[in-house]
């Protein structure tokens, strides 16, 4: 009863059940006689490793939960401007022979990510309290939060032993929010008949998955330092060719169109076919399949985008792809990430 009247208060102060629930959360795992007796053991005991274990957890949820109170250090940080890099100084930083350009990078972002991140703290924090209070989108916030804290708690990099653990902890990083947009698409889909201002929403996400791509881009930047590969530093390709690269992925949406529809339109590519020059490929693959999935959907041939909805292409709750049979306002792109439209197919999202 004491534990109920307990988490019931917890909720009244603007909590939450899942604050409730971490705040509420036991530390420690007693292994009862049933468990020592599966386990071939007589005796009661304690389990040490899921002891410290749990107790590690806890200690992290604590973590978590007091950020939520005592934002002091984040609030510092998201004050600070980040320092951005260009491509261009990406690519001439070049690659030294002793690994300095590795332990030079990694010290870059030593700082750095702790600054992008806070700012996209401060975003979540700036919610309306029932979108901000929903549990996936809860999820993706604490998510920034224990990310904030393990790269700011991270010692200074010094040597290439430091660097190694560095880029561990990145990857882990990288794999851990991989989810992200899905979450964040599944978080406002569900708080939908809550939005009221459209702007604030398209405002948030346009920072949020713009901030992301940023940080994903240094990072994996970072990460693809290590590797020997002469037509790269790191992401960044010295000699990109464009027709190269379309015809990859022209190859890739006519399977998919060929799949879906039965049949494909031929992608003829004109221009300065043989042009090469440096550029970042990864955005490339996120956007060339995508249009060329939208153009081979609907037989494009640039007609442009009528003036009826010119106002709405950049509403991330507005798509022209087929609309759900059930409700036509949620088919958008919030559904076709999260592939929970009745119609979201592979040819579109």
């Amino acid at each position: 009863m004491r534990r109920r009247v307990t988490s019931g208060a917890l909720e009244m102060l603007g909590c939450g059940p899942r604050m409730s629930r971490l705040l509420m959360a036991p530390t420690t795992k007693i292994v009862g006689p049933m468990s020592a007796l599966e386990n071939g053991t007589s005796e009661r005991f304690r389990s040490t490793s899921s002891i410290s274990s749990y107790s590690e957890l806890a200690r992290e949820r604590s973590k978590t939960v007091t950020s939520f109170y005592n934002q002091s250090a984040i609030d510092a940080s998201a004050e600070k401007a980040s320092v951005r890099l260009t491509p261009a100084t990406m690519l001439y930083a070049g690659k030294s022979p002793d690994g300095q350009h590795i332990l030079s990078s990694a010290k870059y972002l030593h700082k750095e990510l702790p600054v992008r991140i806070a700012h996209r703290i401060k975003g979540f924090r700036s919610l309306p309290f029932i979108i901000g209070c929903n549990p996936t989108i809860l999820q993706v916030h604490e998510l920034y939060i224990r990310a904030y804290h393990m790269l700011s708690d991270f010692p200074a990099i010094k040597d290439q032993e430091t660097e190694a653990r560095y880029s561990k902890l990145i990857q882990q990083l990288l794999d851990d929010h991989k989810d992200v947009v899905t979450m964040l698409a599944e978080g406002f889909r569900e708080c939908r008949k809550h939005i009221q201002d459209e702007g604030l929403v398209r405002n948030f996400l346009d920072t949020t998955l713009t901030s992301r791509l940023g940080i994903r881009m240094l990072a994996t930047h970072h990460l693809a330092l290590h590797e020997e590969n002469p037509d790269f530093v790191g992401i960044i390709c010295r000699r990109l060719s464009p027709k190269k690269i379309i015809e990859k992925w022209v190859d890739f949406a006519r399977r998919l169109c060929e799949h879906q529809y039965g049949n494909s339109p031929r992608v003829r590519i004109n221009g300065h076919v043989a042009a090469r020059f440096p550029f970042i490929p990864l955005p490339l693959d996120y956007i060339l399949p995508e249009l060329l999935k939208n153009a081979m959907r609907i037989s494009d041939r640039g007609g442009g985008i009528p003036h009826s909805i010119l106002e709405k292409v950049m509403d991330y709750h507005f798509s022209t792809a087929e609309e759900s049979a059930q409700n036509p306002r949620m088919s958008n792109l919030f559904n076709n990430i999260t592939n929970s439209g009745n119609q979201s197919g592979p040819m579109h999202g």
